[in-house]
């Protein structure tokens, strides 16, 4: 008798899939958090960032405009 060859695996597909992304984004989180020391100062930075992505006109411009600060000379003091 010949042998079966095994089915070649599927991507996960989506309810699987989404239950991948929620963990993946939940241990980001929580890193996020750890870094940050609590919630609390977590939330304070995540929306100091949306209020500079805000001001600038969009994450792109942000991007740029923080790679244009990084080439300037550090200040003497």
């Amino acid at each position: 008798m010949a042998k079966k060859s095994p089915a070649p695996k599927q991507p996960a597909t989506g309810g699987c899939q989404q239950l991948i992304d929620a963990i993946a984004t939940v241990k980001q989180l929580q890193d996020f958090i750890k870094e940050h020391g609590d919630v609390e100062r977590a939330l304070a930075a995540a929306a100091r960032v949306h209020g500079l992505i805000q001001m600038t006109g969009g994450f792109d411009s942000l991007k740029q405009a923080l790679e244009i600060v990084g080439m300037e000379p550090a200040a003497q003091g």
